[in-house]
């Protein structure tokens, strides 16, 4: 077959390997297959709606406890924390894969902690002994009593600059969160037993990584797969080069892609990829290079937590919505809690999108999320533009989930390029030619 895909076909590609493909049901074995599908799921701290991590695995496998993720990683020792793209959660099986990212971070420190080890370079030491004696601790456990508290995601004390480069070494890693404060232990008493814990070379794993970052993506360009696991330009590059001369990984072109694209040989080609409307986290791996993002879909995405309110486009914590393939809608939502109702703060509708098809879609994916965060209403907010109100409103009222619906297809399903002329069919295989938070430097 042709060795260049359509758009269509990348797209699929890309909504197959990052676990869009059909709904299936939020059992344990669910969550842990998913974990291993994307090879890394980001940790970030905004809960204006659900945590980040939530809301990736919502959107994939539908309503779910979120405690049933929290006891796959933190007991049953599935996964761990670490820096994969940004924080993240990644397979326990990986671990082995980032030992030579912590031995570089171990000899060669983020910038911001060299400091650090100048200063209080006493207190490594008095810290993992006091772990090691006490248990798990968290680093608010290091406040001096009556001590001033700042808030326990950005107070950066010493003890806590120290357990963070302890973690980046790899000498200590999360044990569990509590309030969503990390707890730190030992690490061979985090890590399960019988893991292998072989150290690769660099470049070995940076081998590693490329493939599973191409599994992950189904396809993608050099710069996409340096980027999922944030290798360093230099490591990147000869991991790749290895992946093709291995025959790992093959090259393809896509139509209207300016470089070439990479996909381990044999990959299916989907003629369908279905899935129901849903909401995606700011942090959702779908979309985390928004250069790719606008390459695949067309679609420009900016987050806008960080900008003052008053220059704000689209809202605080802006969530695409993405029905029949693509994005096609931005939604602002947040979850009042105490009102039990998701709230609908802001919809911005792509250029060339049709009204009907956006707001039921856009309905569905609304009441999808509900479902997971157990909020009783969606509610329109003021700001939504009231021509998009006065259709938005008939539409959830219509399409309320009822008790019980968890995720499985409802109004607005959607499946992705139906019927795309020149792309193949079904099963065809591509042929084999002849992988806010702060993060270590060049990742």
């Amino acid at each position: 077959m042709p060795q260049t895909l359509t758009i269509g076909q990348a797209r699929r590609l890309a909504l197959v390997a990052q676990g869009f493909a059909r709904p299936v049901a939020p059992a344990a074995a669910t969550l842990r297959a998913m974990l291993r599908r994307l090879g890394a799921i980001q940790i970030d701290s905004i809960n204006v709606v659900a945590r980040s991590h939530e809301l990736t695995l919502a959107a994939r496998v539908g309503a779910h406890d979120p405690a049933a993720f929290e006891r796959l990683v933190y007991r049953r020792r599935a996964g761990f924390e670490y820096w994969g793209h940004a924080a993240s959660f990644l397979p326990i099986e990986n671990f082995r894969l980032f030992l030579p990212r912590m031995a570089r971070l171990a000899a060669q420190t983020r910038g911001w902690f060299a400091d650090t080890r100048s200063k209080h370079g006493h207190l490594y030491d008095l810290i993992l002994e006091r772990i090691r004696a006490e248990g798990p601790l968290a680093a608010s456990d290091f406040r001096e009593p009556g001590g001033r508290r700042r808030g326990t995601w950005w107070d950066w004390a010493p003890a806590k600059h120290v357990l963070e480069d302890l973690f980046d070494q790899g000498a200590v890693l999360v044990h569990d969160r509590v309030r969503f404060e990390r707890r730190y232990d030992l690490a061979e008493r985090v890590l399960p037993a019988g893991l292998d814990l072989a150290e690769p070379t660099a470049h070995e794993a940076a081998v590693e990584l490329t493939v599973l970052a191409a599994r992950a993506l189904g396809v993608a360009t050099a710069a996409d797969l340096a980027d999922y696991f944030r290798l360093r330009p230099s490591e990147a590059r000869s991991a790749l080069a290895e992946t093709l001369a291995s025959g790992l990984l093959q090259e393809v072109r896509v139509q209207g892609w300016p470089k070439p694209a990479y996909l381990p040989p044999g990959t299916s080609l989907p003629r369908r990829a279905a899935h129901p409307p849903v909401l995606l986290s700011p942090f959702d791996s779908l979309i985390w290079s928004r250069q790719r993002t606008e390459r695949l879909f067309g679609f420009s995405y900016r987050l806008e937590v960080y900008v003052p309110a008053a220059r704000r486009q689209h809202g605080y914590y802006v969530m695409p919505l993405l029905a029949g393939g693509r994005p096609i809608a931005q939604v602002d939502p947040k979850h009042d809690r105490q009102a039990g109702a998701l709230l609908l703060r802001n919809l911005v509708l792509e250029e060339g999108v049709d009204l009907d098809e956006a707001v039921t879609a856009t309905a569905a994916a609304a009441w999808r999320l509900a479902a997971h965060l157990r909020a009783e209403r969606v509610e329109v907010g003021q700001g939504v533009p009231s021509h998009l109100a006065a259709a938005l409103r008939p539409a959830l009222a219509a399409g309320d989930l009822p008790p019980g619906d968890r995720g499985g297809p409802g109004p607005g399903d959607a499946e992705a390029g139906d019927a795309e002329a020149g792309d193949a069919s079904a099963g065809e295989q591509v042929a084999a030619s002849t992988g806010t938070q702060r993060e270590p430097p060049g990742e």
